[in-house]
């Protein structure tokens, strides 16, 4: 089992890796709580050893709902306040269409901005992003957390990185989610808002992509989308797939819905397998279907053996430390700024550029 004592080890330095302390004070505030992903935001943030000051919404009760769950920081009753007040950072989960806008705010307000995904919606929201960040210095910074929050995806970058399967040649990956209409807001139904199916779930399969080839390119080869079972909610979608290439030759098939039906223990069954020239590792990444309500699953296979390994509670999650660390020092250990605009790019891409169905085999 000379594979598993591999794992373990790797486990073990990415759990040394994970595990360090901010070296001076980081403040920061929360505006816009649309959706929410900002709760593991917070969280992610509180662990890490940041002080959380202000809360904001326009929404008073979704601010109060937020200062119950952790019952610190101040709600505020104006976004104003929060941009003049003395902050490191400010993180929001506002409506997508609208994060672009707030996250020029608060960069001109020399702040750091954490956005949940997607970050933009429009190519012409990306490029102000990016001439924002070039004027100001500040970090535009985006939680893709289909990785960077989940332990196994953290432990087979390790595998990939240290060859364990070869030379990585393909990604293919699945993203199912629970609808749960009836807990959404008008807003998540409206594709103008949301960005479509493709710029939204499926910028964390894009993420990823660029992120286990190590490319700061790829190219949209193919894409679709469809609105296959709620009609009522008429240009929204259900369905997604792409297929992209990097420049570096690693190709991704990924499809995406919301599909999950109900008999399923979690919100979703999203898996990756990360394919390469002497092996595969297959992360299932929230659940095993049957066995196991736990996530954080691996399969490995290589020329010389086949096992399972759970990361489940072994590595942590570093990216929060790692985030602070890059604002305070100007660093880029969390993630790299042309790799989280990179992603949105392509996504937009991918969404702008899909042939829409209608129905299996029909085309609109």
């Amino acid at each position: 089992m000379a594979l598993l004592n591999q794992l373990e080890e790797l486990a073990q330095e990415a759990a040394r890796a994970a595990d360090t302390k901010l070296t001076a004070p980081f403040a920061f505030s929360v505006a816009g709580l649309d959706h929410p992903h900002i709760y593991s935001m917070v969280q992610g943030l509180l662990d890490a050893g940041a002080q959380l000051i202000h809360i904001y919404d326009r929404n008073l009760d979704q601010a109060n709902t937020l200062y119950q769950k952790f019952q610190t920081g101040e709600v505020v009753s104006e976004l104003s306040q929060i941009l003049h007040s003395e902050v490191d950072l400010i993180a929001t989960s506002i409506v997508p269409s609208e994060r672009g806008a707030l996250g020029i705010q608060v960069l001109e307000h020399e702040k750091h901005f954490l956005s949940a995904k997607a970050p933009f919606t429009t190519m012409a929201q990306l490029h102000a992003a990016e001439e924002a960040v070039r004027r100001t210095g500040k970090k535009w910074a985006v939680f893709y957390s289909e990785r960077l929050a989940v332990e196994a995806a953290l432990l087979a970058d390790n595998i990939v990185q240290e060859g364990l399967i070869g030379e990585l040649f393909q990604l293919t990956g699945s993203g199912p989610h629970r609808l749960q209409a009836e807990t959404r807001p008008d807003w998540f139904f409206d594709p103008l808002k949301n960005g479509g199916i493709l710029c939204d779930i499926g910028s964390h399969q894009i993420e990823q992509l660029l992120h286990y080839a190590r490319s700061k390119e790829a190219e949209v080869l193919h894409s679709k989308v469809a609105n296959y079972a709620h009609p009522q909610y008429g240009a929204w979608q259900d369905f997604g797939d792409a297929t992209l290439v990097t420049n570096t030759g690693v190709s991704q098939y990924f499809r995406v819905d919301w599909f999950t039906p109900d008999g399923l223990r979690v919100w979703g069954d999203g898996r990756t397998v990360l394919h390469g020239t002497n092996g595969f590792v297959e992360l299932r990444k929230y659940t095993d279907v049957a066995r196991s309500a736990e996530g954080n699953h691996l399969y490995i296979v290589t020329d010389q053996e086949e096992v399972y390994f759970s990361a489940n509670g072994k590595i942590g999650i570093p990216y929060f430390r790692q985030l602070i660390t890059d604002c305070q020092q100007g660093t880029e250990s969390a993630m790299t700024q042309e790799h989280t605009f990179q992603a949105a790019a392509l996504a937009i891409q991918a969404q702008e550029q899909a042939i829409s169905l209608t129905k299996v085999g029909e085309k609109r």
